[in-house]
């Protein structure tokens, strides 16, 4: 993607808007991935370390492709549209995995001051809307994390059984 134009083009660069993004009215969209910063990230690039760091900004994968870890266990693979720390503005809490560039990357990085200023100058019904969308992604994660529980109790318990 060309620099200068990133934020410009980055809605038509995604297939669709990103879920943290959803129900934003056009302009507010376009305004707040303006606030992002531009990084980009070659394969096997660390975007995020695990070393309980505080997490004060997010990040929008915008090209490539990352992997989630813990532990040296691999959690999940995320693509373009996809957010990476979205609770960012709620908890001062450290990094609870790292994050790996599977190729080359391109991804915005927002900062929590820089958004919670954003949010301070718009409505609070805009507001509103994000945090709904976070909800809607933390459940989507518990309910994907719920699924993998079950398949490895599965796996466990079918083991343990005699043949």
């Amino acid at each position: 993607m060309n620099e200068p134009n990133l934020h410009t083009n980055i809605l038509s660069s995604l297939e669709t808007v990103p879920l943290l993004l959803k129900n934003f009215p056009s302009d507010d969209l376009r305004h707040f991935l303006a606030i992002g910063h531009v990084e980009h990230y070659q394969k096997q690039d660390v975007i995020i370390m695990d070393d309980n760091s505080p997490s004060t900004s997010a990040y929008l994968l915008v090209e490539g492709r990352v992997s989630v870890w813990k532990d040296d266990i691999h959690l999940a693979s995320l693509n373009a549209g996809d957010f990476i720390g979205e609770t960012f503005l709620f908890t001062k809490g450290s990094r609870s995995a790292a994050v790996t560039a599977e190729e080359t990357c391109t991804l915005l990085r927002f900062d929590r001051q820089d958004t919670l200023d954003y949010f301070r100058r718009k409505p609070e019904r805009l507001f509103k809307i994000f945090i709904m969308n976070i909800v809607e992604i933390q459940q989507k994660k518990i309910v994907n994390m719920n699924q993998k529980l079950i398949t490895i109790q599965r796996r466990l318990l079918h083991k343990d059984t005699p043949a």
